[in-house]
């Protein structure tokens, strides 16, 4: 039962004997899916007609291995023609157009569907797994489209998530500097108005006129020691007085400092 031109029903599914009936059963799918006539838009007629003899190849093989009785008298087939003198005796030119339940050849006959390969010279239906169905598999790629390297791959795929995590990186530094600046701004100008009191500046005051501020290079009636919210809150050794609304504590005395004056007074 085995077909005229050697490849049994396995080996039309590119199976081996033993395989399971799913081995079976996804074989003859992706057989069938890709010999599908929807698939061959653009081949030959030469093409096509082989096409459909494989696909009535892989439907005969299918239809005797799904089913258990049928698989098993064909297993019994083929080890009695293993074990047969007349196995491996020469096919005549009437059995190799013949048909049979593994046949090949009996459907298509007078159709020139045996493709060579150009350089060798053997046909390509010789080779298992099936030579049309590896050219059809290649068909489907662009045969324009350049090859890409395993980096090319890596770099589709993950290429996107490193230009996101570049990109956090570089906000996130950005971020920082300008927290950090400003900061520092923030610290430089509250240190301005921290110091602002005790820098050695004096007081002059022009008879019932406000006082003023003066360099202490100046004539003046004393430095100012520290500023104070009540006229009453002036320590020892200072004076208050009023400058525009605000209270400042002055002193004529060299020994006294605003450190001190800033411990104790208001």
């Amino acid at each position: 039962m085995s077909a005229p031109d050697d490849r049994s029903y396995y080996q039309i599914l590119g199976l081996p004997q033993g395989a399971s009936s799913q081995q079976i059963r996804d074989a003859h799918r992706q057989l069938a899916r890709v010999l599908h006539p929807d698939r061959l838009g653009q081949a030959t007629a030469a093409e096509q007609a082989l096409a459909e003899r494989r696909m009535r190849e892989v439907n005969a093989a299918w239809s005797t291995l799904s089913d258990v009785g049928r698989r098993a008298d064909y297993d019994r087939s083929l080890r009695a023609q293993r074990t047969s003198p007349s196995a491996h005796a020469p096919q005549s030119a009437g059995s190799s157009s013949g048909s049979g339940p593994g046949s090949s050849r009996g459907a298509g006959a007078g159709v020139d569907d045996t493709y060579r390969d150009p350089q060798t010279g053997r046909p390509e239906e010789e080779h298992d797994p099936d030579a049309f169905y590896a050219k059809l598999r290649q068909a489907e790629l662009d045969p324009d489209e350049v090859p890409l390297s395993e980096w090319h791959f890596w770099l589709l795929r993950r290429g996107p998530l490193v230009v996101i995590v570049l990109l956090g990186l570089v906000l996130f530094v950005a971020t920082a500097y300008l927290s950090g600046n400003r900061s520092t701004s923030d610290t430089a100008s509250e240190q301005g108005v921290a110091t602002s009191a005790p820098v050695l500046e004096c007081v002059r005051k022009d008879g019932g006129r406000p006082a003023i501020r003066v360099s202490c290079a100046t004539d003046n009636d004393g430095k100012i020691v520290t500023q104070v919210k009540f006229a009453l809150g002036c320590p020892e050794r200072t004076q208050s007085v009023v400058l525009g609304e605000e209270f400042f504590c002055v002193s004529t005395d060299p020994s006294v400092v605003g450190s001190v004056a800033e411990q104790t007074g208001g």
